[in-house]
């Protein structure tokens, strides 16, 4: 170690600047530590004291209370102020136990110990006393006004007492008890002065200790500058001497003088080593003037030798250039075999590989090269460097290149060609290659090759070696990246299916929940919009939010906690959520995988359009059942009463007419549930021919009003032509019958229908408006739905089957048109319908016509 520092001044002033900067860091944190620590003692102990005179404080005060409380229930006699004195009992009770456990010194056990006698003496003496006082006093064996000690030591018995006790509460000495009261509280402020007093030697002990540290300090620096004086300064010294003293023969020497030999202290630093050089030279000089002096001759002779010499010294330094031009270019190489091995290890696509090309040259000295990756014996990808496009296309496709040899052989193939024109230098020379598989171990299949050329000689075996281990790394980086890749494939497809199904997925492990885009939007999640397809989202929310929207919000709680104790249930689970708004079943299924349990798959089918169906299906039993039965009960009841009776022919003639109406009637029900049926399997068909829509309606209206006595129909028209339409006439019929008896229907109290006709573009909007029972507003999107009815008392006393305005609307749909509703409930409603006018020849509508008699 001293040999080492030795050889140069620069280590020996690092060296010396080290050891003294590690002296002062670990002296001054040596005192640093001492003083923390010190430091850290003393407020311990001031803490401790002050939680002492704070507790003291609180029994002396808890003692006045409980005088002050005694004191109170002597001269009231109130019960509650005795189980007041109790509790202030056992609180002193506690407190003195405190002290008795964390005495620290002699005067703090003194004051446990007479605490504690004062409080046996109290509660088992004066307490007693002062209660069986006030209890005499209630009895009325005691009636004098004022406490007289007397009567105090009368109505308790004295129990022998200790003479040597501390405090001599005696019964039947009021000064007695007094004295000893004031001597605890003399004993509290004797304790609190020696706390006083412990605390200020603390602190005083605090201060001394931070002064010990200052001082400490000090002497840490002093003896780090002794430590420079007495060490540093004579090594400068030295230094300096030796320094100036060749300043000054090398003066001489420039001057002609002959120089002295300087004394040589250390012969391995840099110092030493100009020393003795310089003392050479001096000799050599002195030696070359006598000889200068002597031989001309002589003097050429040396002049030649220091020529050889200076050669001499010129290849060395050509050596030692050469040497290191090699030892950086070694250490290039080096760079990039790290940077090479930390990029196969950290990269996981196609974008490193252009690097890595780039390194691989640069280490084995190549002019160009390409890594070519292969897939089911197809090459599916090159990433070279310097290669041109016809370089690599010739590369890939020729049947006799060494990519193929390579992979026949599954080992490092190399070839020499001559090449003689089209290359970069102006002369002839070879190419060297070299092919080295990249193999599939688990399979023993060539997955890609690394392909390297250079023209000064062919690679040697530790450079195949070499290019061999870098194809084993790139074999693990192109599996671990296809490994990659199915991965997330798989992902991928794993989402996507997830997304792609109807029901909501809920996924609960340990105490995160997972869910599809459909459960978000089951529960109107507000991150339903932001979601992306990249698997499943985890929820930020409890299970007791998404709870609040279930209407049966209990028996969710129940079965979600069964989910989350993975208690998996097996049976599922109906629930409707926003109050019936959605309808769906809600089943469990626990998910295992590596040989235990994971988590629970819960899946919510949505079940609405099934239970609205079956509400459906079931109204319209009911509707059907109801409808059918009312003229089949009239039909069968006349026919019946025809068959047992003898009619007169009026009544015969009254009774067929009305079963002849309701036979009517019945074959309307069942015409509309077979154009509701024709609809549904597309099946309806339709004439379409020119038609007069002003006539028709006008002829329907003066049929429907002829049922009603308190119903008015007004038609009403502008002044302008209204064309024809092409339409169903049949249809029609069947379309503005439905409107106008629904608006006569559903008005059972009168008033006036109105039916609007006006041309609006290339449309003829038709307007049917009555002064009715209206719909409610929540019935208006779903009125045009098969089966659908109006959910009040006075729909449910019309009847209806529900299918009525579902006819028309196919009717409308059918011929290109729309229909609509406008309806205030209570206040009437208005049906519009726009059909397409499709004939050029106008026709003139009358003007407005009120309808009320046709007889």
């Amino acid at each position: 170690m001293r040999t080492w520092l030795n050889r140069t001044i620069g280590r020996q002033i690092m060296s010396a600047f080290y050891i003294i900067l590690a002296m002062l860091l670990l002296t001054s944190a040596g005192v640093y530590f001492y003083t923390k620590q010190q430091v850290q003692e003393a407020k311990q102990e001031l803490a401790t004291l002050n939680e002492h005179r704070t507790n003291a404080t609180n029994l002396y005060e808890s003692w006045q209370s409980l005088q002050y409380e005694m004191r109170g229930f002597v001269l009231l006699g109130d019960d509650e102020m005795l189980e007041e004195i109790k509790t202030k009992q056992q609180n002193i009770d506690q407190q003195t136990t405190w002290f008795e456990k964390n005495a620290a010194f002699a005067e703090e056990e003194q004051y446990a110990n007479d605490a504690r006698e004062l409080y046996d003496a109290y509660t088992t003496r004066v307490m007693p006393s002062l209660i069986n006082y006030v209890d005499a006093k209630k009895d009325g064996e005691v009636e004098e006004p004022f406490l007289q000690m007397a009567t105090l030591g009368k109505v308790t018995q004295t129990p022998n007492l200790d003479e040597d006790r501390k405090f001599n509460i005696d019964t039947k000495s009021a000064a007695d008890m007094s004295s000893s009261i004031v001597d605890m509280e003399t004993v509290f402020t004797d304790y609190r002065n020696s706390l006083n007093e412990k605390e200020l030697a603390a602190q005083n002990r605090l201060g001394t200790q931070v002064n010990s540290s200052q001082v400490l300090g000090l002497i840490n620096l002093a003896v780090l500058l002794f430590i420079i004086v007495l060490f540093v300064r004579p090594f400068v010294a030295k230094i300096t001497r030796q320094l100036r003293q060749l300043n000054r023969e090398s003066s001489r020497l420039a001057k002609g003088e002959d120089a002295s030999p300087i004394e040589v202290l250390n012969a391995k630093d840099e110092i030493g080593e100009l020393t003795t050089t310089f003392n050479l030279m001096a000799a050599s000089i002195s030696n070359q003037k006598s000889q200068l002096v002597s031989s001309n001759d002589e003097l050429q002779s040396q002049q030649e030798e220091l020529v050889a010499q200076q050669e001499e010294l010129q290849t060395q330094q050509e050596e030692l250039e050469e040497a290191l031009d090699v030892t950086l270019r070694n250490e290039t190489h080096l760079r990039y075999r790290n940077e090479l091995t930390e990029t196969l290890a950290s990269r996981e696509t196609l974008t490193a590989y252009p690097a890595i090309i780039e390194k691989l040259i640069s280490i084995t000295d190549a002019e160009f090269g390409a890594i070519v990756f292969l897939d089911e014996d197809e090459y599916t990808d090159i990433v070279s460097y310097g290669m041109t496009v016809d370089q690599e296309r010739k590369l890939l496709t020729s049947s006799l290149s060494l990519l193929e040899r390579a992979r026949m052989h599954k080992k490092a193939v190399r070839s020499t060609k001559q090449v003689t024109s089209d290359h970069p230098l102006p002369y002839p020379y070879s190419m060297y290659e070299t092919v080295v598989p990249v193999m599939d171990p688990s399979t023993n299949m060539m997955i890609a090759s690394i392909y390297l050329v250079r023209y000064r000689d062919q690679f040697n075996e530790d450079q195949t070696a070499e290019i061999w281990s870098f194809s084993r790394q790139l074999a693990l980086s192109l599996l671990r990246m296809r490994v990659f890749d199915e991965i997330e494939r798989e992902r991928e497809k794993t989402s996507k299916l997830l997304h792609s199904i109807r029901e909501a997925v809920m996924y609960i492990e340990e105490d995160r929940i997972f869910a599809n885009r459909p459960l978000l939007a089951l529960f109107h999640h507000p991150a339903h919009d932001q979601f992306n397809d990249e698997g499943l989202m985890t929820l930020d929310v409890k299970i007791e939010e998404l709870a609040v929207q279930v209407d049966q919000h209990e028996a969710f709680l129940e079965y979600m906690n069964q989910v989350c104790s993975h208690q998996v249930p097996t049976e599922s689970l109906s629930l409707s959520l926003n109050k019936e708004e959605r309808f769906v079943t809600l089943y469990a299924e626990g998910i295992h995988y590596g040989g235990r349990f994971r988590g629970t798959m819960l899946v919510l089918r949505d079940v609405t359009v099934e239970t609205e169906v079956d509400r459906m299906k079931s109204e319209f039993v009911s509707t059907v059942s109801h409808e059918l039965r009312t003229p089949l009960a009239s039909i069968f009841g006349y026919t019946e009463l025809m068959l047992a009776k003898e009619l007169t022919p009026n009544r015969q003639q009254r009774y067929l007419e009305t079963i002849h109406a309701e036979t009517e009637r019945l074959t309307g029900l069942v015409n509309d549930f077979l154009d509701v049926q024709r609809m549904e399997s597309s099946q309806q068909h339709y004439h379409f021919k020119e038609l007069d829509v002003v006539a028709m309606i006008r002829e329907i209206a003066e049929f429907q009003v002829g049922s009603s006595q308190t119903h008015t129909v007004l038609l009403e028209t502008d002044d302008a032509a209204v064309e024809m339409i092409q339409a169903d006439e049949q249809k029609m019929r069947q379309l503005f019958g439905n409107l106008i008896n629904n608006a006569i229907k559903y008005s059972p109290d009168g008033g006036a229908i109105t039916i609007g006709i006006e041309p609006a573009d290339d449309l003829l909007r038709i307007r049917i408006q009555d002064e009715g029972i209206g719909i409610p507003r929540h019935a208006l999107p779903e009125l045009f739905s098969k089966f659908y009815r109006v959910d009040n008392s006075d729909s449910r006393k019309i009847g209806g089957t529900g299918l009525g305005l579902a006819i028309c609307q196919e009717i409308v749909r059918a011929h290109e048109g729309m229909i609509h509703v406008d309806s205030t409930e209570g206040a009437g409603s208005s049906f519009t319908v726009e059909l397409p006018i499709i004939q050029e020849n106008p026709t003139a509508l009358s003007p407005t016509l009120e309808i009320t008699d046709f007889e």
